[in-house]
């Protein structure tokens, strides 16, 4: 199925006690730490590729609530193999965030990751690669904080 142009990401969460933890995972092919991220299919919405993308890399057996977040980045669509497939003009795709709780659940990793680790806020950043992955976290950093998450998408 073609990859539709835009991009997703996924910042996992739980809750430990009185702590937050944010997961990390490695890339297979890149060796570099992010969040869970990948594109949309063709006639997908950014929401079901979210749900998608966070249920095939963590190996989740049940769907879980996703919040979007107003993090949001460009990304130029030169990276991407399917480019040649959207319409002439797209130059940039953008990038849609979300935050998922996985407080107690189990993840398993797809083969896309070599590994993960679970960190807390300060760790988390300074491991992760891409500047829209900092972004996002220290958004749903601060909204935990505040405890003002966004109504979950449907």
């Amino acid at each position: 199925m073609p990859r539709a142009p835009f991009q997703i990401l996924v910042v996992p969460f739980r809750r430990v006690g009185e702590r937050i933890e944010f997961a990390v995972l490695r890339r297979q092919d890149m060796d570099v730490w992010q969040a869970v991220a990948g594109g949309g299919e063709s006639g997908e919405n950014p929401q079901q590729a979210a749900v998608r993308e966070a249920c095939e890399e963590l190996g989740l057996d049940r769907t879980i609530a996703l919040y979007p977040l107003q993090t949001t980045a460009s990304i130029p669509a030169r990276f991407f193999a399917d480019r040649d497939s959207w319409p002439a003009g797209t130059y940039v795709v953008p990038e849609y965030a979300f935050a998922a709780d996985l407080t107690d659940v189990e993840i398993k990793l797809s083969d896309e990751h070599t590994a993960v680790k679970w960190l807390d806020y300060k760790a988390a950043s300074d491991l992760l690669r891409f500047d829209s992955n900092r972004t996002a976290l220290g958004e749903l950093h601060e909204r935990l904080l505040a405890d003002d998450l966004p109504r979950p998408v449907e």
